[in-house]
């Protein structure tokens, strides 16, 4: 029997970052493409084509070796007749093609990597439209239509000029799923109108519960609008998480946490989420970023608290796996 592989994450996904296209997550170096044209949609497809019949053929990438999300199994192997095969349609597409944010938060790897400047007012991305990519994908018939999850990342949709046409062509072709991350400072109306009409979350980092902290992290003077417009989401028939990332020196400590649950308590918010600035060990500690011992104690006591305000604490696997480890890139 004959080696074969499979990677789940490369047979549905189609990642479009602000410098490349992957064709998985891409926190790992995945394979990718040099950021298209519409014209070039169609190069898109036969590279991801070839990607997942090269697995089947027992080929791995040198981008794919050594991948968490690649299955290697024994089955009859590969033949010629497979090149003729319909490949599975994507069914997540990421959409993180723009950097450009209403505020800079200190723990934003792009702090650090181009300086980012404050953008109040919408605008193109700065690297390329999506909007013709994803009609001419639909045209060609990659994207499935039944099945499709949506996820907005990059910097804040808000500023971004697109993001309503996006979701409108999304909507219009059945997504199943839409994925928000912002931070909360310009409430979307976007946002109210599709909820209930498909599944909604959204995303949004406060990691704080007082204004005064709230500025030191975000740069912006913005707590109350936020506050604000968390009142204005909780009432929507969405999902409503809010995340809290831990920066050393600022945040870290319980009475900040305790006045975040507070807040969420008071709110009516029931989904939170705890992480670790991951940016200090890539620009701030050499490298290595070796967790406090005093993290372990205030991971504790955000799940005590949160239990006993009613409010699932949700700690992202990676970030057990981190706390497990001891230190970032270990």
């Amino acid at each position: 029997m004959k080696k074969s592989y499979y990677c789940k994450r490369l047979n549905e996904t189609l990642n479009f970052d602000a410098l490349k296209v992957y064709y998985c997550c891409g926190t790992r170096t995945g394979p990718s493409i040099d950021i298209p044209e519409k014209g070039r949609v169609k190069e898109i497809i036969k590279k991801r084509d070839r990607l997942i019949r090269e697995l089947a053929r027992g080929r791995v990438p040198k981008e794919c070796e050594g991948c968490f999300d690649l299955k290697e199994r024994e089955d009859s192997g590969f033949h010629p007749s497979d090149w003729f095969k319909r490949l599975p349609k994507a069914k997540l597409i990421i959409v993180k093609h723009f950097k450009q944010c209403d505020c800079s938060c200190i723990y934003c790897c792009e702090q650090y990597l181009s300086k980012r400047k404050i953008v109040l007012k919408s605008k193109r991305s700065e690297y390329y439209d999506l909007l013709p990519i994803i009609e001419e994908s639909y045209k060609r018939g990659i994207i499935d239509k039944e099945e499709l999850d949506v996820h907005f990342q990059g910097g804040n949709v808000s500023v971004l000029e697109e993001f309503e046409p996006l979701v409108d062509i999304f909507m219009q072709n059945g997504v199943k799923r839409v994925e928000i991350a912002t931070n909360g400072i310009k409430y979307l109306p976007k946002i109210a109108e599709i909820a209930g009409k498909t599944f909604v979350d959204v995303n949004i980092s406060i990691d704080s519960g007082t204004r005064e902290t709230f500025k030191k992290i975000k740069t912006v003077d913005k707590f109350e609008e936020v506050v604000e417009n968390l009142k204005r989401y909780v009432k929507l028939p969405i999902l409503l998480r809010l995340k809290y990332i831990l920066v050393r020196g600022v945040n870290d400590n319980k009475e900040e946490i305790t006045k975040y649950i507070e807040l969420m308590k008071e709110i009516g918010i029931k989904n939170s989420e705890l992480m670790i600035d991951q940016c200090d060990s890539e620009f701030m500690s050499g490298g290595e970023f070796k967790i406090p011992e005093y993290y372990y104690e205030l991971f504790r006591y955000y799940k005590e608290k949160c239990k006993e305000c009613n409010i699932e604490a949700n700690i992202w696997e990676y970030v057990k796996e981190i706390l497990e480890k001891g230190s970032f890139f270990k």
